[in-house]
């Protein structure tokens, strides 16, 4: 039967590919697997991970997305769409004799997973293999073959998806209090002794999603003031119920590494690059000049006992004892690692800790899973993406910088990088950065940014206003409504 659904899918993809956009089709996975993502843990019970957490149960992946029965099915139709999409995108490369400039993002992510596995299979400590484990570089490779030219319309249906999750669980709170709230939790905000869960696995989970959708609303506004203006209050309410330090600390180095940067960044013709470049400098000087001094203020007043009892922050939530246990089993194979079942049933069993299905940092993991060879995977793969956020910043106005900043941000605290599963928000966040990061790489030179088109065109000697838009707005041909 399934197999007789992935021929009919290829069939069916095969038709409608030319009757839809690389833009739809590509708007249309980011919102499935946003919404798939949202429904895997909407349509499970909390129970599961609470039995799990007493030790009664190791709990996997498949465990949660059980509870979308369909999930599986929404697997195999992005997988079948992504496969037929890179057998057309090879053979479009191939009758096409220029370089695509967005090549080293490809051979870099190709490298990174495939490499894992390969260690993983054949020179781990313990080796293993799972196919799952190639879904999530399927997908990214079929969103590398897509000719993005309607940024919008994507960053649209992932604001869609985000701003579902959001509502939901903000309302949530007054229909299904025990399953979107976690209390008591170990929050920051004083009286409030509870963290917002939502629909998602954990707050550190969602915390980052409301960050990203914020960051969305900003570059991509809807057109609706309504819609603007519930998607705003939306995030910015989840984004602090949540209290995850991770996305806090990732929305203050965001703010520092791109909004400063944006704000000063000269916007016409004839401005002294060097002035500009002085003033970043300055002002990114101030900026940490500043934090210092809201460190040393904090810490004199007693701030951080008060935080040391609310979060913990000496052990970092018990994540170094994870990273201790993680990095024993890294040091049987220095080079190639313990294998994919570093953190798997029997070794969780082994050390109690039921609840830990990785080791809560990306690069801890990847040590785990495959040594010294995959960790340099992983730092290629991560210095080409910053190395085009880089070259596209202004671009971009910055959305690549931003993204992946979020993406490292996560890396500290989780390893979003793992092939964990297609219906995840890492596998959201990591599809919509490559698809932006591509998508202004191939950008012609010379194209310059909305920001200078933003403020009038001029037409037969008529001055034309253009829509007031925000500062991070990108360049666009339509909005989405």
């Amino acid at each position: 039967m399934i197999a007789l659904a992935a021929v009919l899918l290829v069939l069916l993809q095969y038709r409608l590919t030319d009757q839809t956009s690389p833009d739809a089709r590509v708007a249309v996975a980011v919102a499935t697997i946003g919404i798939g993502a949202l429904l895997s843990i909407a349509l499970f019970t909390r129970s599961l991970n609470e039995t799990a957490s007493g030790g009664g149960r190791v709990v996997f992946y498949d465990d949660y997305a059980g509870g979308f029965a369909a999930s599986r099915w929404i697997s195999l139709l992005l997988l079948g769409a992504a496969l037929v999409e890179i057998i057309r995108g090879w053979l479009r490369a191939r009758l096409t004799p220029a370089t695509d400039s967005a090549w080293p993002l490809l051979a870099s992510m190709l490298l990174f997973y495939v490499g894992t596995l390969t260690i993983q299979g054949l020179l781990s400590e313990h080796t293993g293999f799972s196919f799952k484990e190639l879904y999530v570089p399927i997908i990214l490779t079929a969103v590398y073959y897509q000719p993005v030219r309607n940024l919008r319309l994507i960053l649209g249906a992932a604001k869609l998806a985000i701003l579902a999750l959001t509502v939901g669980s903000l309302l949530g709170i007054a229909l299904r209090p025990d399953f979107v709230m976690h209390r008591p939790g170990a929050g920051v905000i004083p009286g409030v002794d509870w963290r917002l869960f939502g629909l998602t696995s954990h707050a550190n989970t969602l915390g980052p999603v409301a960050l990203l959708g914020f960051l969305l609303e900003l570059y991509s506004p809807f057109r609706r003031g309504p819609m603007r203006a519930l998607n705003f209050s939306a995030a910015l309410a989840v984004f602090v119920l949540a209290q995850s330090r991770t996305a806090w600390v990732a929305a203050l180095i965001i703010g520092a590494a791109v909004a400063v940067p944006m704000t000063i960044m000269p916007s016409g013709p004839g401005i002294a690059h060097a002035r500009s470049f002085r003033r970043s400098v300055w002002t990114l000087i101030g900026c940490i000049a500043l934090l210092i001094v809201v460190t040393c203020a904090t810490v004199a007043l007693g701030g951080t006992e008060y935080l040391q009892r609310k979060t913990d922050l000496g052990t970092l939530n018990g994540r170094f004892q994870i990273w201790d246990i993680t990095l024993q089993a890294w040091r049987e194979n220095v080079l190639f690692g313990y294998g994919p079942e570093v953190w798997g049933a029997e070794r969780r069993l082994r050390f109690n800790m039921f609840h830990v299905g990785q080791a809560h940092n990306q690069f801890v993991q990847t040590l785990g899973e495959a040594g010294l060879v995959g960790l340099a995977f992983v730092g290629l793969y991560l210095t080409v993406l910053l190395h085009a956020a880089c070259k596209c910043f202004a671009g971009s106005r910055g959305l690549i910088l931003a993204l992946l900043l979020l993406l490292l941000a996560r890396c500290v605290t989780e390893a979003p990088l793992r092939s964990e599963g297609l219906l995840s928000w890492s596998t959201f966040l990591h599809v919509l950065l490559l698809t932006v990061a591509c998508h202004y790489l191939r950008q012609p030179a010379g194209v310059v940014s909305c920001r200078a088109t933003q403020r009038s065109v001029v037409a037969r000697g008529a001055r034309v206003r253009v829509p007031k838009t925000s500062l991070f707005s990108i360049n666009a041909n339509r909005a989405p409504t």
